[in-house]
C-alpha cells in the first residue's frame, strides 16, 4: 500500500532539487544570523567587561584540610580469594 502512495505523489528530480535547493538557501540564513549575533555579541563584549570591573571584588573562601581523613578510613574485613570472586561472563562463538 505504501509503495502506491509513494508511485502516486510523483516526486520528480526538479522537485528534489527544489527540495535540496531551499534547504541549503535556509542552511546558509540560519549560518548568517549566528555569525551576524556573534559579531554583534563581540563588539558590546568590551563594555561589559567594563561595567564589570567597577563592581566590589571577592575573596577567596579556604577549607582547612582535615588531618583525620587519612586515618579515619577503617581496612577491608577479611582478605577474598581470587577463585573466591565472581566470574565474569563471557560469550564465545
Amino acid at each position: 500500500m505504501n509503495s502506491q502512495r509513494l508511485a502516486q505523489l510523483r516526486i520528480s528530480p526538479l522537485h528534489i532539487q527544489q527540495l535540496l535547493f531551499a534547504t541549503l538557501a535556509l542552511l546558509v540564513t540560519l549560518l548568517s544570523i549566528q555569525q551576524y549575533q556573534h559579531w554583534s555579541s563581540a563588539s558590546e563584549a568590551p563594555q561589559i567587561k567594563q561595567h564589570f570591573t567597577h563592581s566590589q571584588s571577592y575573596s577567596t573562601v579556604s577549607v582547612p584540610m582535615a588531618k583525620d581523613t587519612a586515618l579515619s578510613l577503617t581496612p577491608v574485613e577479611g582478605n577474598v580469594e581470587v577463585s573466591e570472586l565472581p566470574q565474569r561472563q563471557t560469550w564465545v562463538f
